[in-house]
C-alpha cells in the first residue's frame, strides 16, 4: 500500500518536473538548476493530476486512473527527448555573478540544516498531536476526500447533500490530491492528507530557497528559507492539512516565473506559460486563488502595456493565459455544473452591499484587524475565544523590515518590472481581501479572528521572496554591477549587453 502512494507521489511529481523541461529547457544554474526543477515542477505536477483524476471522475476512468496518469508521463518524456535532442539553447537565466567568495554562505547552510531538522521534528509532533489535523482538515478538506472516494459512481451527490457549513463550493485540488493517493493505494489510509501537507509544506521551503539561489545567490537562499522556517504558523498551518500552503505555494510559484521570464533570453514564452499554469492552479486551491488570478492577469497587461506598448501585453497576457486555460475550464465547469453557491454571496444585494460598503465602523474594524494580524500572524492560530491580540514576536514582517535596513536594498535592473508587477499584485490582493470582508454576511468579528491571519499567510513566502529580491547580498561586493539592463517585453536584445571577447594582439 505504501508502495501505491509513493508510485502516486513520483508520477505528480515526475509530470511536473517533466513540463518544466519542455517549458524551461535550457535552465542552468548548477544544482539550484534542479533543484527549482524539482520543487516548482512537483507542486505543478500535483495540481496537474489532480485535474486529471477530476477528468477522470467526470468520465467514469477512475479504476485506470493509474494507467492514464503513466500514459501522460511518458508522452511528456517523450517529448522531453525529442527536444533535448536538438542543440543546447542560451541558458534560461545566468546566475549573478557572485563577488569575493566567503565562508558565509557556509556558516548559513549548517544553521538552515538545525533549523530544518527542528521544523521536521516539529511537523512530526504535531502529525501525532492531531492526526486528522485541526478542524478546517476534517470539516472541510479530508472529509471531502472521503466523500469523494467513498461516493463511487455517485460521488457528484456530495455537492447537492445540504452540507452547506462543509463550503462544497471549494475547489478541490486538495481533496483530489488526497482521494487519488487512496485510490493508488485501494483503501483510505490515515497518513495520506498529513503526507500531502507535508509534501506542499517543504515544497514551497524548498521553492523558496532554490529560486533565491537562482536569482540573487545562496546566502539570500538560506536567509530567506530561515526566515520562513523560522515562522511558527508555517508549521503550525502546514501540519494543521488546510489549503492555505498549497494556495501559498502556487502564488509563489506564478511570482517566481514572471521573474524567471523577466530574465529569459528575447523574454522566451516557457517560463511565462509555466506561470499562467500555476496561477490557474491557484483557482483550483481555493477561492481567493480566483481574485489572484483575476489580479495578476490584469497587472501582466497593464506594466506591459507600459513598458512595451499593446502589442506586446497582448501577447504576453495570451501566453500567460495559455497556460492558465486548461485548469481555468476546469474550475469554470467545476463552479457551474457541481459547486453550490458560496456561502459569502448569501443574501448579497445592492441594498446590504451598500449599507455596508457605508458603514465607517467596518472599515474602521477592519483595518485594526489588519494591522494587529499584520504583526502577529506569524506566530501562529489565533484562540477565537481569547479574540485578537497583539502579539508581536522576533519572527514577522518587523524582521524582514530590519534585514532591509540593515542590508540595503539593491535591485537587479533585470528585475525591476516583475518586482513592481509582483508588488502590485501584492497589493492589491490584501485590498481585495479587505473588501471581501467589508461585504461578508458573516459576523465580522468571527470571520476576521477565524481567517485573517491564514489569509495573510498565503501572501507570505511572497513577500519573504520579493524582500530578498530587493535586498542587498552578503555574496557581493559593492563593485559588482548590477547586472545588465532589461529588455522590454515583445523587443530583441540589440547585443549591447552582452560580454564581448577581447581582441588578441596580433
Amino acid at each position: 500500500m505504501i508502495a501505491s502512494l509513493i508510485a502516486a507521489l513520483l508520477i505528480s511529481l515526475t509530470i511536473g518536473i517533466l513540463l518544466t523541461f519542455l517549458f524551461l529547457p535550457s535552465l542552468k544554474g548548477g544544482t539550484a538548476g534542479p533543484a527549482f526543477r524539482f520543487f516548482a515542477g512537483g507542486g505543478l505536477g500535483i495540481g496537474v493530476t489532480s485535474c486529471l483524476y477530476f477528468v477522470c471522475l467526470l468520465n467514469g476512468l477512475t479504476r485506470y486512473l493509474p494507467a492514464i496518469d503513466l500514459g501522460v508521463c511518458l508522452f511528456l518524456g517523450m517529448l522531453c527527448f525529442i527536444l533535448f535532442r536538438r542543440p543546447a539553447a542560451i541558458a534560461e537565466h545566468p546566475l549573478p555573478e557572485a563577488g569575493k567568495r566567503s565562508r558565509f554562505p557556509i556558516l548559513l547552510a549548517a544553521i538552515f540544516s538545525v533549523e530544518l531538522v527542528a521544523s521536521l521534528v516539529s511537523f512530526i509532533f504535531a502529525f501525532l498531536k492531531e492526526p486528522h489535523g485541526k478542524w478546517d482538515a476534517w470539516l472541510i478538506w479530508n472529509m471531502h476526500a472521503r466523500f469523494l472516494f467513498r461516493g463511487g459512481d455517485h460521488w457528484r451527490d456530495a455537492f447537492a447533500s445540504g452540507l452547506d457549513w462543509s463550503h462544497w463550493d471549494y475547489p478541490l485540488l486538495l481533496p483530489l490530491s488526497i482521494a487519488r493517493g487512496w485510490q493508488y493505494m485501494g483503501s483510505e489510509s490515515l497518513p495520506v492528507p498529513a503526507i500531502m501537507a507535508f509534501v506542499f509544506t517543504f515544497l514551497t521551503l524548498g521553492l523558496l530557497l532554490s529560486a533565491l539561489f537562482l536569482l540573487r545567490g545562496r546566502s539570500q537562499g538560506y536567509l530567506a528559507a530561515m526566515i520562513l522556517l523560522g515562522t511558527p504558523f508555517f508549521i503550525v498551518l502546514g501540519a494543521a492539512q488546510f489549503a492555505d500552503v498549497p494556495l501559498a505555494f502556487f502564488i509563489l510559484t506564478t511570482f517566481v516565473l514572471l521573474h524567471l521570464h523577466a530574465r529569459s533570453p528575447g523574454n522566451r514564452p516557457g517560463a511565462l506559460i509555466l506561470a499562467g499554469l500555476a496561477a490557474g492552479i491557484c483557482a483550483w486551491t481555493k477561492n481567493e486563488g480566483l481574485l489572484f488570478l483575476v489580479i495578476v492577469t490584469g497587472s501582466l497587461f497593464c506594466t506591459t502595456v507600459h513598458v512595451g506598448g499593446w502589442r506586446s501585453a497582448l501577447k504576453r497576457t495570451v501566453g500567460f493565459l495559455a497556460g492558465a486555460l486548461p485548469i481555468l475550464l476546469i474550475v469554470i465547469y467545476f463552479k457551474s455544473q457541481l459547486s453550490p453557491a458560496n456561502d459569502l454571496m448569501a443574501g448579497f444585494g445592492p441594498a446590504s452591499a451598500a449599507a455596508k460598503l457605508t458603514d465607517l465602523g467596518r472599515y474602521a474594524e477592519i483595518a485594526k484587524a489588519f494591522f494587529i494580524t499584520g504583526i502577529s500572524f506569524t506566530q501562529g492560530l489565533i484562540d477565537v475565544r481569547v479574540g485578537m491580540r497583539l502579539n508581536p514576536g522576533a519572527v514577522n514582517i518587523l524582521l524582514l523590515i530590519v534585514y532591509l535596513f540593515l542590508a540595503g536594498v539593491r535591485i537587479d535592473r533585470r528585475d525591476r518590472i516583475s518586482l513592481f508587477q509582483s508588488t502590485a499584485v501584492l497589493v492589491l490582493m490584501l485590498i481585495g481581501y479587505f473588501f471581501i470582508y467589508v461585504l461578508t454576511p458573516l459576523d465580522l468579528g468571527y470571520h476576521l479572528a477565524t481567517s485573517l491571519n491564514r489569509v495573510l499567510f498565503q501572501l507570505w513566502p511572497s513577500v519573504i521572496f520579493l524582500c530578498f529580491m530587493i535586498a542587498g547580498s552578503p555574496e557581493m561586493s559593492p563593485a559588482d554591477g548590477p547586472g545588465p539592463a532589461p529588455v522590454a517585453p515583445g523587443k530583441r536584445s540589440t547585443g549591447a549587453n552582452k560580454t564581448r571577447k577581447p581582441k588578441e594582439p596580433k
